[in-house]
């Protein structure tokens, strides 16, 4: 039997909004809102918890849920899928049910997300050292004039140097990074992404937007 997961995990979030540019503002804006309309738990980021290990079976509990039951809806999903939509239906759908996600399933619903919204040649990418040591880490890369990522699994979005300092310095907790180590951004090719990394068509996003209307950010940015 499934476990619907009610509890939320707030991401971090150490954005100064005054010194930020319009650019950073909205990819911070996009990162939220992913979290906001789809609130979930990461089995990654309970590691964190100072009481975690007084909580050892629930934390065995939603690893086996993250791996078995969401993973496994998206990747049946996503085969039967027969069309566009069907294949995002693929990516939302069980994240809605389960209420759970770790940076993969969240650098994916950012792409559709920031898709939606607007943004153009922004890719899902891992972060990895310069000898190509896999940190096992994924985030929407934006390929603008000024590359930046959105990582809505830590909750921020900042341009690539800001984030490859961020990761080293506030976040390297989270990852495998010996000393001396240069980390930088690989686009990630997989079956999901060669979906999620073509810019979408407004007939595309036109029927996401009807299907799953809180997506759109109603700013004006766009």
């Amino acid at each position: 039997m499934s476990f619907i997961y009610n509890m939320q995990i707030h991401p971090l979030n150490n954005t100064n909004f005054q010194s930020r540019n319009s650019t950073i503002r909205f990819a911070d804006d996009v990162a939220r809102h992913v979290n906001k309309c789809y609130p979930r738990i990461s089995s990654s980021l309970t590691d964190d918890f100072v009481n975690i290990n007084a909580f050892r079976k629930f934390k065995k509990r939603i690893n086996a849920d993250t791996e078995y039951l969401l993973r496994t809806d998206i990747s049946d999903e996503f085969a039967d899928a027969e069309n566009f939509i069907g294949k995002i239906l693929a990516f939302v759908k069980p994240v809605k049910k389960y209420k759970l996600g770790n940076c993969g399933e969240s650098a994916q619903l950012s792409a559709i997300v920031a898709k939606v919204n607007g943004l153009k040649d922004c890719y899902i990418s891992s972060l990895v050292t310069k000898n190509g040591k896999d940190l096992d880490h994924s985030v929407l890369y934006v390929n603008d004039k000024k590359p930046y990522i959105i990582d809505a699994w830590l909750g921020f979005a900042d341009f690539v140097p800001n984030a490859l300092s961020k990761y080293k310095n506030e976040f390297e907790f989270h990852f495998d990074i010996k000393e001396g180590e240069k980390m930088t951004f690989k686009k990630l090719e997989t079956d999901y992404t060669d979906v999620l990394n073509k810019d979408f068509t407004k007939t595309q996003i036109n029927k996401i937007k009807k299907i799953f209307p809180e997506q759109f950010i109603k700013r004006g940015y766009v």
